[in-house]
């Protein structure tokens, strides 16, 4: 009987074992990805903070998301040269991945706020060497601006208060690191069968086969609001 126990037991550690490991390197790669997941969270609030100072140029943002997600390229050297190394690499990997889709993106205001609320005026906008008659939505004296809701597209009702809120939303394409794992959470994130497959996915799919030596990638977002501190100008709804 005792040999018939060990048997059983051996058995039933061959059917566990496999679901056990797997829980195990699943505890590993959420917490890589949580890691990851609030280091985007602190770069789109700095991404959206250049944005609100510079006019909600894209360009400004872009360079202030890529600065915040420097961690994720870290590797071993924390001093001047391993953070140079870090930029280098993560400048050339949000190249490559903005250029399948954008990494920055402006949810509000949009085109249609832009128009409803711009007003023509000859102002200076960073990067100007003087002042130029442009569209803007102007930021000045909002406190003694009308508060009156206009119909945007015949739903959405806002004001100027409202128009001068910057929201944007960031996308990064997450390189993972536990073996076997990987490669089946990219498998069930890209598949229609799950429901969860995205356009950030599949560009993220695309980066991980173009950046050479690169694991399996999986798309993370994140959301940030200000209140702009500058005209937002029509360079970006052109």
């Amino acid at each position: 009987m005792k040999r018939y126990a060990k048997g059983q037991s051996l058995t039933e550690f061959i059917i566990i074992s496999p679901l056990f490991f797997l829980i195990i390197m699943g505890i590993f790669e959420f917490a890589y990805i949580y890691r990851a997941k609030t280091t985007l969270n602190t770069a789109t609030f700095e991404a959206v903070r250049a944005g609100v100072l510079n006019n909600a140029e894209k360009s400004y943002m872009e360079n202030a998301l890529i600065k915040g997600l420097i961690p994720l390229n870290m590797s071993g050297n924390t001093g001047t040269a391993g953070m140079a190394s870090s930029y280098v690499k993560t400048l050339a990997i949000h190249t490559l991945i903005n250029n399948l889709k954008n990494t920055v993106t402006i949810i509000s205001p949009t085109k249609a706020i832009f128009t409803k609320f711009k007003v023509k005026r000859k102002t200076t906008l960073v990067n100007d060497s003087n002042d130029k008659v442009r569209w803007v939505i102007p930021n000045d004296n909002l406190l003694l601006r009308s508060t009156k809701n206009e119909s945007i597209d015949g739903s959405k009702k806002l004001n100027i208060q409202d128009a001068n809120l910057l929201k944007i939303r960031t996308f990064w394409c997450y390189e993972l690191k536990v073996p076997i794992l990987r490669t089946l959470l990219v498998d069930a994130l890209s598949s229609d069968i799950t429901g969860l497959s995205s356009a950030e996915q599949t560009a993220c799919n695309l980066a991980s086969n173009i950046i050479p030596n690169s694991k399996p990638r999986i798309a993370i977002t994140s959301f940030s609001v200000m209140r702009m501190q500058s005209h937002i100008s029509d360079k970006e709804f052109k």
